[in-house]
């Protein structure tokens, strides 16, 4: 039997986990950047790493990328950066 305490605790920890995803300026950049594919073609790429709050240019030996990628680091923080 689940104590009233106990779901309480969970209730809040998932609206906790809902507030974070939600509080995102653009749900777009929740889309991490990532290579696909076993080329040796170097990509560079600008993406957003959300727990850390910046936009950064990344590197990815792959065929192509995929997730949310920006032309310039100045677009990137205009859509994601909080």
């Amino acid at each position: 039997n689940i104590s009233k305490m106990r779901l309480y605790k969970i209730f809040c920890l998932i609206c906790s986990i809902f507030g974070c995803v939600s509080a995102l300026k653009d749900p777009s950049c929740a889309v991490e950047l990532f290579g696909q594919g076993a080329c040796n073609t170097l990509i560079t790429r600008i993406g957003y790493l959300r727990w850390e709050n910046m936009c950064t240019s990344k590197n990815f030996v792959a065929c192509d990328t995929d997730g949310t990628s920006f032309e310039s680091i100045k677009e990137c923080e205009d859509k994601c950066k909080e």
